[in-house]
């Protein structure tokens, strides 16, 4: 957004009111969701969970009404102000099927790690898969149904390409590191690969920003379990008891709706949500359950991990970043003893910290977000 700005663009960003305040910091204009209930789900609580624990319950359902919700969004939108091109993250299905409806140019983005070579989508196999149905043939109808309930016709795309269905045909841009990825099939010509400086919304206090302008005698460690509630908070405990008779200061972050220890090691600090990218230049090493967003921050930070994949991708992100020499991975149930000495051999090991450092910064040969808005920009004249 900030490069969109900067080259011009007039922009608008459509969203939950929560945006408002980051719409005006950017200097981009805002409009809100008229249905803001329909769209709004708390991924950071363990109330109404699907049986995987991994989002809501009757996701079937939760998602139809989302994507439905979605694209009359989007198609409010872009009837008031007109876009020349609509951007939109590949999980908000509904504003890449009201483009597509509308004849608006777009460009989608993708946040996460998923499975190239597979033959569908991630999402897909995760919360709505048909036991006893071929895994194409079910996603195709499946996509084909969604469609249908907005007034598109069935999806002229090859199926080949059906992982990437909810991703634009003109242009999607894959965000986090590029070396961290999973499968080997070569990229769709419309999907390139990003390299950009990574960001995250600030805390609510400023004890992270403090921390992170205080250096330490000693390494410091960043604990992190996903944002996204899971059963995960097992690897916070396992790190505080297997790190504090080691001499590093510990930082825990924990973003989504876990009880806090009461009494924390004495060389530990565990706080609720706060910026990684704040704190990441200040730390030494990262423990976490393999999230991408901050595996892909800790490598532009030149930071080895020690990473305990729980569910979601965080099996791919900890397989990629083993695979791309920057870290060591353990398995799930964390035990202290392998947790401590993880975390000792990544601050030891002078080829996790070489490799870490070629790999941190902009990665030559990847698109920037100069480039990235260069291209969507470029689809404006294209409509």
């Amino acid at each position: 957004m900030e490069e969109l700005v900067g080259q011009g663009a007039d922009t608008v960003l459509l969203g939950p009111r929560n945006l408002q305040s980051l719409a005006e910091k950017l200097g981009t204009r805002f409009t809100p969701y008229e249905a803001e209930s329909t769209l709004d789900y708390d991924w950071s609580r363990p109330e109404g969970r699907d049986k995987h624990g991994l989002g809501p319950e009757n996701g079937d359902d939760w998602f139809h009404r989302r994507v439905l919700a979605e694209f009359a969004e989007v198609d409010r939108a872009a009837r008031t102000f007109r876009p020349d091109v609509i951007v939109t993250d590949s999980f908000v299905v509904g504003a890449g099927l009201a483009a597509e409806k509308l004849g608006v140019p777009w460009v989608s983005y993708v946040h996460y790690l998923f499975d190239e070579s597979a033959d569908t989508d991630a999402m897909y196999r995760v919360w709505w898969e048909r036991p006893g149905t071929p895994d194409l043939d079910a996603y195709c109808a499946w996509w084909d149904g969604i469609r249908a309930a907005v007034g598109l016709d069935a999806e002229p795309r090859r199926r080949e390409e059906a992982p990437w269905f909810r991703m634009s045909p003109q242009s999607t841009f894959l965000l986090g590191h590029p070396h961290l990825r999973r499968g080997h099939r070569p990229l769709p010509d419309f999907v390139s690969r990003t390299s950009l400086r990574p960001w995250d919304e600030r805390g609510h206090t400023e004890a992270s920003t403090a921390i992170a302008a205080t250096a330490s005698p000693r390494p410091r460690v960043l604990l992190a379990n996903s944002s996204a509630w899971q059963e995960d908070f097992d690897l916070v405990l396992a790190t505080l008891d297997g790190l504090r008779d080691l001499d590093v200061e510990v930082l825990a972050t924990v973003s989504a709706a876990h009880p806090l220890p009461d009494t924390p090691p004495s060389n530990a600090t565990v706080m609720g949500y706060h910026s990684h990218t704040e704190v990441m230049p200040s730390v030494d090493a990262v423990v976490t359950t393999s999230g991408y967003g901050i595996a892909s921050k800790a490598l532009w930070f030149g930071k080895p991990l020690v990473t305990v994949p729980h569910a979601r991708d965080q099996h791919y992100v900890a397989d990629a970043v083993e695979k791309a020499g920057c870290g060591i991975s353990l398995t799930w149930p964390p035990e202290p003893d392998a947790v401590r000495s993880a975390v000792q051999g990544v601050l030891s090991s002078d080829s996790l910290s070489g490799q870490v450092s070629r790999l941190s910064g902009p990665m030559p040969g990847f698109a920037s977000a100069g480039d990235v808005a260069a291209d969507i920009i470029s689809r404006a004249g294209r409509s």
